[in-house]
């Protein structure tokens, strides 16, 4: 009998056939987008152009973009997009190559939740936690962006199912041999420490605490295996961090800890402020369309508390959770690794009512809660669109709100008792709606993208070899990933400054906000204007009209050429 009264024992594996369904669902989720949506603003841009910069330089260990340090994350990520480019041009491949580490994280933190979930319902049930993780809004944003998110959620969710399969045992179970589970959480953890720090470590030490605490199973501990596994820890997750402190003379440990880590703790970090609440109330957004399932997923966690695994999912879910929402900095992804279980929990949920467990009244607010995420969806990309002065009425934004309102349709009218076929039908118009919006109609926004649309223009020009480009007014890192790593970033003065000094080879991007500065930096200097490039900072919500200019001396025209990287 295990310490919490209920005999545990594995439900099954994940078998082959679940698992292949349900990966293949999820990769034809996530796949649009992928290659044809531009990069983003700031973050993917500064993640993209660091490991560029990686490469340029042949230096694995220091982290720059342009000449300023980047230490506020470990190196893991990029050394991940810097193998991920190797097939496409390495440091010229297009922004797709560098989301592939993304793109697979999500795979993986879905193959982990079926396999978790396996080993508690069954393979089918598994597959079906699996799929609700990988079709959520935030694993279909995050899966599409190069960052550590996705990758480091990955690595969190094996240490995650190695634990476990440590901790969810009968009482008095004898301490493993270090390998398979324990190996897998220690080297697991480590790794997720060099993609972005000790950040899940605060969902996995909470599991192990509440679960050890809740159980009194003490002699988990033991089977952890902490000496060799520290062992293991320290290797994978500390041995950049100690070449680069040293290399850095501890800039990454004051800059890392101190600013990215502690600063975001005790108050809103860029602006990225909210109150308690704000990552529930962001779940019925980020969580959808699995928030049809979460008045089910409660019912099941009271109905089975007293079971060990489930309360190993509430370990996992509720304590880091609270932590996250007690940080002054708040982000939607911030609670990601969370996610995991609380899919895991939704699929149970589905069991219980599939084999008769009475839902109630839970149910029906999982369903009210779905309608409501279901309505914000479009509503907010109506507003968001506006406000960036994008067109809303195309056919592509159509569709996409049509794929909501289908699947807001078809998940209520089918998923009122829920059902497989329920469950396969509602996953179609999901599938579909990704496609919409991330293949069809972001990328066709361009007035979203006027780094991307100028470097169209600068693709374009003839006349020099070694173009060299300065912005004046506009000055997302975008523009150095597109136009590269000695792009100068700053005022009218300075993109005057480049011309006068490249007068052969010089390309000044000007928004009419610094036009006047720049004109009087040039003094007596002609210059030409060769096109006019419209669009919105969207990270500061500012309309932007950049006109992209040359000395009118030089040789340097627009002719037919392609651009290279997307």
């Amino acid at each position: 009998m295990s310490p919490l009264g209920t005999a545990y024992r594995p439900a099954g594996k994940l078998g082959l056939g679940p698992a292949f369904l349900m990966l293949w669902i999820v990769a034809l989720a996530l796949f649009p987008g992928q290659w044809s949506m531009p990069v983003t603003d700031r973050d993917e841009a500064r993640y993209s152009q660091a490991a560029t910069q990686m490469m340029e330089t042949g230096d694995y260990v220091d982290i720059r973009f342009q000449e300023k340090p980047r230490y506020v994350k470990p190196a893991g990520i990029y050394w991940m997009q810097v193998a991920s480019t190797q097939a496409f041009g390495g440091p010229d491949a297009p922004i797709g190559a560098y989301r592939i580490p993304s793109y697979l994280g999500i795979l993986i933190i879905s193959l982990g939740t079926a396999l978790i979930g396996a080993r508690i319902m069954g393979g089918t049930y598994g597959a079906i936690a699996g799929g609700i993780f990988g079709l959520t809004l935030l694993a279909g944003a995050e899966g599409r962006i190069a960052k550590t998110d996705a990758m480091l959620v990955a690595a969190g969710t094996m240490a995650q199912l190695g634990l476990f399969n440590i901790l969810v045992q009968p009482k008095g179970s004898p301490a493993r041999q270090f390998r398979t589970w324990p190996l897998l959480f220690w080297f697991a953890s480590g790794l997720a420490v060099l993609i972005k720090g000790p950040i899940f470590a605060i969902f996995s030490l909470a599991t192990i605490l509440v679960y050890v605490g809740v159980s009194r199973d003490w002699r988990a501990l033991r089977r952890l295996r902490p000496l060799p596994g520290l062992a293991v820890f320290a290797v994978v997750g500390l041995t950049w961090v100690g070449l680069i402190t040293y290399q850095s003379d501890g800039e990454f440990l004051r800059e890392s800890v101190g600013h990215a880590l502690l600063g975001k703790v005790a108050e809103g970090d860029d602006a990225h402020g909210g109150p308690p609440g704000y990552h529930l109330i962001a779940t019925l957004v980020m969580f959808w369309p699995g928030t049809i399932f979460l008045g089910l997923a409660g019912a099941a966690a009271i109905r089975r508390r007293k079971d060990p695994a489930v309360l190993f999912l509430l370990a996992w879910l509720i304590p880091g959770w609270l932590v996250y929402e007690a940080v002054a900095t708040k982000l939607p992804h911030y609670v990601m690794p969370a996610y995991p279980a609380l899919a895991v929990l939704c699929a149970l949920g589905i069991k219980d009512a599939i084999e008769g467990a009475k839902t109630g009244l839970a149910h029906g607010v999982g369903l009210v809660l779905f309608a409501l995420g279901s309505v914000a969806l479009p509503v907010a990309a109506y507003f968001a669109i506006a406000d960036i002065d994008g067109q809303f009425a195309t056919p592509w934004i159509l569709a996409m709100v049509g794929a909501i309102v289908l699947t807001l349709i078809i998940g209520i009218a089918r998923l009122r008792k829920p059902s497989f076929d329920g469950l396969a039908l509602t996953a179609v118009p999901v599938v579909a709606f990704y496609a919409f919006f991330a293949e069809g109609a972001l990328p066709r926004l361009s007035v979203m993208w006027p780094s991307h649309s100028v470097w169209q223009v600068a693709a374009q020009i003839e006349g020099c070899d070694e173009l060299r480009f300065a912005t004046a007014g506009y000055r997302e890192p975008s523009n150095v990933f597109y136009l590269g790593t000695d792009t100068i970033l700053g005022d009218g003065a300075d993109a005057a400054q480049l011309l006068l000094d490249n007068p052969s080879c010089g390309v000044a991007i000007v928004d009419r906000r610094e036009r006047e500065a720049f004109d009087a930096a040039l003094g007596a200097a002609a210059i030409r204007e060769l096109s006019i490039v419209e669009g919105t900072n969207v990270v500061k919500g500012r309309s932007l009209t950049l006109a992209v200019i040359v000395r009118a001396e030089s040789d340097l025209m627009l002719g037919t050429a392609q651009p290279r990287r997307l």
